[in-house]
């Protein structure tokens, strides 16, 4: 058999009468082998390709983003035959590197309920036993996700979205800190767990079955965890956030010296553990939990995400850094959550989270001395908000607004500039997976003080408050770092002080704002 190209450059077989055949019975044998057994689904050393000693520690981490971020493992999406290779290379690697498995092979299955439909999902696990005898049954557990997006149809044309930053980098970092990590276990005083979690992007289920499901591991026994999610844009970040780090006792000051020593600079030390990874179902379990990231300033979760936009010197960088924080925490005589860590476990625990808001919505005058109105007029606001969490179930969000609004009149149309302060509390009715998902009724009230008016382009004369008293309900949600509400607001102080008449303002609004 020998293959040719015809002139629309697809393959074309010509085949020899001496296979005519032959070739049934080939075609036989090969329906009888399911489809997964084609590509060798549990093979831990399939789909592995060698990448030479000699190459960099940068190089290696390109060769993995470049296989596991390539087309032909179709966006790493749960039920995909890409999946399937992504897995098999990584237990591969575990292979090679030496790492043991945590069971009979490198693989811990599960099921991931998504929607109507079961869907079949896997974790990558393996470890390396501490040299420490004191130390040797307590865990540092290193992860990072593997799947992604997968692909979807548009106009008949498959569009793959390749992950490469989200998280093809934070799985070859996992590999090549195992790598080195193994190579230097006298080195090493806890035992350290190393996993590639599976359905992270359908809500962490990976992590929380592991939590779950584990019969290998204590998880009791877990000291610290570490998620690598998104560390391939370190220069185009200028720097790494370590979030969560500040979970662990004196972990703050452990990682700036660690960071001073290989130049890399820190952007976010904080204790609150990230909801948005796979950090939170530990942190939830009371496990200090540390978020390593290089910001979305790849194209995040786009087709664009693809290998040869990431910096690879940047995330050999950080690889060496985490390595060595890694390598100190696991020989301290002692890893204890933070007292602020601490606090934030407790049921009536703050937390706070700021971000921008941009409002649009109509505002009229309302004549409550009439039985007519003033039509509505387009009105607008942005600003900014602080979010006080008060335990699962109350939250407090004071914001600030600049505000342009008014309504419509028969001497013309009304116009103003404000400055709004609205106060609300939110009860929170539902609660997603790990915090990503919130939705909640609001009530409160609000001072707004008029900067400047005027009626019909004129501003001479124009007779309003300075400040004006009145109260708000809606309802909004978040969405991971997603604000949105819809906001009906009344005014009770009158807008026209000196009529006898009772004219007060009336808006609806609907929010759009970012959590940072």
């Amino acid at each position: 058999m020998t293959v040719n190209q015809n002139i629309t450059g697809k393959p074309k077989m010509i085949v020899n009468n001496k296979w005519a055949g032959i070739l049934p019975v080939l075609f036989i044998l090969l329906l009888h082998f399911p489809a997964e057994a084609q590509i060798s689904e549990n093979n831990p050393l399939a789909e592995s390709p060698k990448i030479p000693g000699d190459v960099s520690v940068a190089g290696r981490l390109k060769s993995h983003v470049k296989f596991l971020a390539s087309d032909s493992l179709e966006g790493r999406g749960l039920g995909t035959r890409g999946k399937i290779l992504a897995k098999n290379y990584i237990a591969g690697q575990f292979s090679a590197i030496g790492l043991v498995p945590s069971g009979e092979d490198y693989f811990h299955h599960f099921q991931a309920r998504i929607s109507n439909a079961w869907v079949p999902a896997t974790n990558v696990v393996g470890y390396i036993e501490g040299s420490s005898e004191d130390l040797r049954s307590e865990y540092i557990l290193i992860g990072a996700h593997y799947d992604h997006l997968g692909y979807e149809y548009r106009n008949g044309q498959r569009v793959i979205y390749p992950g490469a930053d989200d998280n093809a980098s934070g799985t070859a970092a996992l590999i090549e800190m195992a790598r080195f990590l193994a190579q230097n276990t006298g080195q090493i005083g806890r035992s350290i767990i190393f996993v590639a979690f599976d359905a992270e992007e359908s809500g962490l289920i990976g992590a929380r079955k592991f939590i779950e499901e584990s019969d290998m591991f204590d998880i009791e026994n877990i000291r610290a965890m570490f998620s690598l999610d998104m560390v391939g844009m370190y220069s185009a970040y200028s720097g790494l956030d370590l979030t969560g780090i500040g979970a662990i006792d004196n972990g703050t000051q452990l990682a700036e010296r660690v960071a001073d020593e290989y130049g890399i600079n820190l952007k976010n030390t904080s204790a609150e553990t990230p909801f948005a990874t796979d950090t939170q179902p530990f942190g939830s379990r009371g496990i200090p939990a540390a978020h390593a990231f290089t910001g979305t300033e790849s194209p995040y979760h786009k087709p664009g995400d693809t290998y040869d936009l990431l910096d690879y010197e940047g995330m050999s960088l950080v690889t060496g850094f985490l390595q060595e924080l890694v390598i100190e925490l696991s020989s301290q005589p002692e890893i204890n959550p933070s007292r602020r860590f601490l606090a934030l476990q407790k049921p009536r625990a703050l937390r706070f989270h700021k971000g921008i808001l941009l409002n649009t919505g109509g505002n009229h005058h309302s004549y409550n001395d009439e039985f007519y109105r003033a039509n509505s007029i387009f009105s607008f606001g942005t600003g900014m908000f602080l979010q006080i969490h008060v335990g699962e179930t109350y939250t407090f969000q004071p914001e600030i607004i600049y505000e342009y609004y008014g309504s419509r009149s028969d001497a013309g149309n009304i116009r103003m500039q404000s400055l709004t302060l609205p106060f609300n509390f939110q009860l929170n009715l539902l609660q997603g997976t790990y915090g990503m998902v919130r939705f909640y009724p609001f009530a409160g009230g609000y001072v707004r003080f008029n900067l400047s008016g005027e009626v019909a382009g004129d501003s001479t004369g124009f007779n309003y408050p300075e400040r004006e008293w009145g109260a708000n309900l809606g309802i909004g949600g978040d969405y991971k770092k997603v604000h949105f509400g819809y906001t009906w607001r009344r005014g009770l102080t009158k807008i026209f002080p000196d009529s006898d008449s009772g004219v007060y303002n009336s808006g609806h609004f609907f929010t759009i704002g970012y959590r940072f």
